[in-house]
């Protein structure tokens, strides 16, 4: 059997629209190794499936694998399970590679004997036209640079090119102990810190090699639920992780204050539009908050203001602090 050098992972879940021009894309790239496409059909009811055994059948290069609806968590897991590759990628189902993405990202792991590369990304309209103005992610500083180093990156306003999963080529071996949490929405914001801190060499291009649609429908813009406060979790995750590990002191005030500033955020969005089992979340998501905030007072990276509001919204109970009218 050919050794496999890439494995591309596509999660799937009623993207039916934009499945064939994704999938397109990967089968597309111009890569002087071999790869596979595994196709994680994770119980959609638009047709993905069908339209994925289609993609078996004309190609050998892809495998499918249909199971029940588990959450994007579930379906990368199920992904990284089943990967050959010396590599792997993660790449959404709505979303677009460019020319040159394996090559280019693979080709700097090899050279520079790491374990991760990132690429800059373009978002593109729904329709894949591009943004007016254009607007890109980009990374702080290119070159090679210990995963560690990075992790301040993460708070800035170009934090999501270090972040999130998919403009990324991972060592396979970087997941043998590493999974996804299944059920949490933000996924990523529990695991991009524990990448980075495993990883010896990262390297940042600034080449964009990968399109994000932005699509009024997808999980990241739709109304709140009680599951958006996945990612206050996923920070509290970060920031503890930060702490056990003895990280900096500016990260972990950073990570701190963005715990604080994402539960203030999703509280104020829960105050625009009240229901008693988001007030409901709110109460328990104080559990979790009180815990933190015996190092409120020491923390750099939160104003007074900030941190009176702070100790409002962890410590006052929350159908006072969002009433519902009746």
């Amino acid at each position: 059997m050919q050794s496999i050098t890439v494995s591309v992972i596509v999660p799937i879940y009623n993207t039916r629209p934009f499945l064939e021009a994704c999938v397109q894309s990967i089968l597309d790239q111009q890569f002087d190794r071999s790869f596979e496409v595994l196709l994680v059909d994770d119980g959609a009811t638009d047709g993905c499936a069908a339209l994925c055994d289609g993609f078996a059948a004309q190609d050998p290069r892809v495998r499918v694998f249909h199971q029940e609806n588990q959450g994007l968590s579930a379906a990368r897991n199920t992904g990284i399970d089943a990967a050959r590759g010396k590599y792997i990628a993660f790449v959404d189902s709505d979303d677009i590679l460019l020319p040159g993405y394996l090559q280019k990202l693979y080709d700097a792991c090899e050279r520079s004997d790491a374990y991760m590369a990132i690429c800059a990304v373009e978002d593109v309209n729904e329709d894949g036209t591009s943004t007016r103005p254009p607007f890109y992610s980009l990374p702080t500083q290119v070159g090679v640079f210990p995963g560690k180093e990075l992790l301040k990156y993460f708070f800035d306003h170009n934090g999501t090119y270090y972040t999130v999963a998919w403009n990324k080529l991972y060592r396979a071996e970087t997941w043998k102990l590493l999974h996804y949490p299944e059920g949490r929405l933000h996924e990523d914001d529990f695991m991009a810190h524990r990448l980075f801190w495993h990883t010896e060499n990262v390297v940042c291009l600034d080449e964009h090699l990968y399109q994000y649609r932005l699509r009024g429908g997808s999980i990241t813009h739709t109304g709140i639920t009680p599951s958006a406060f996945d990612a206050v979790d996923g920070l509290v995750d970060r920031y503890r992780f930060y702490t056990e590990n003895h990280a900096d002191r500016a990260i972990t005030d950073a990570a701190y204050a963005a715990c604080w500033r994402r539960y203030l955020f999703l509280c104020a969005k829960v105050r625009q539009a009240p229901t008693r089992e988001l007030v409901k979340t709110i109460s328990k998501e104080q559990f979790l908050m009180q815990g933190l905030i015996g190092y409120l007072p020491n923390c750099k990276g939160l104003k007074t203001t900030e941190k009176l509001s702070c100790a409002r919204w962890a410590m006052m109970p929350a159908e006072s602090l969002v009433p519902i009218k009746d």
